[in-house]
This record gives structure tokens, C-alpha cells and sequence, in this order.
């Protein structure tokens, strides 16, 4: 595959999983069947001919996309944490509280 061809559908892949990151409640596993996309198209050779420092430079700016998108998706996990350990607290206080009432 063409180096240029194989980034227009890794940058393609990335705006997709980028917009659907954006959005409130996104579906986890069509995030799951992009990112598969993506990898899948990353580990395909590319066509012997082309600069080895263009497709360096094409791995590493994948690389640094992915670890933004996974800071993002760790921050966002933190903060469902921070949430289920509040309900945890509150379901406790009040089974302590009708146990005490």
C-alpha cells in the first residue's frame, strides 16, 4: 500500500474515534472496531519504495495521536472511578442510615 493512501485512511480512522471520544455517551465497541481498523492499517507494509523517514515520521505522529487518545480515555476513566466510589459512599450512608432509623 501507498504511504500517502494508508495515511489518508489512518487520518480518516482517527477523526472518526476523535468525534465519537467528543460525544457524551459514545459506543465503546464501534471506539473498539475503529481502533482495530486503525492498528490493522498501521502493521501493513508499505510499498518498499517509499522514504523510510516519511513513514517514520507517519509512525510517529500515530504514536503520539494514541498516546493523547489514551490520556483522554485514562482521565475520563478516573472520573467514572471518582463517580462509582461516591455512589458507593452514598448507598452506604443510607443503608447505615435506615439501619439506624
Amino acid at each position: 500500500m501507498q504511504l500517502a493512501k494508508k495515511a489518508e485512511l489512518c487520518q480518516k480512522l482517527r477523526e472518526k474515534i476523535d468525534l465519537l471520544l467528543e460525544s457524551e455517551s459514545y459506543d465503546i465497541e464501534l471506539v473498539v472496531a475503529l481502533n482495530d481498523q486503525l492498528g490493522q492499517l498501521l502493521v501493513q507494509a508499505v510499498d518498499p519504495s517509499e522514504d523510510v523517514e516519511q513513514h517514520a515520521l507517519f509512525l510517529q505522529q500515530n504514536l503520539d495521536w494514541l498516546k493523547v487518545s489514551m490520556a483522554k480515555l485514562s482521565k475520563e476513566k478516573d472520573a467514572v472511578a471518582v463517580s462509582m466510589l461516591q455512589v458507593q459512599k452514598g448507598r452506604r450512608a443510607k443503608h447505615s442510615y435506615t439501619q439506624h432509623n
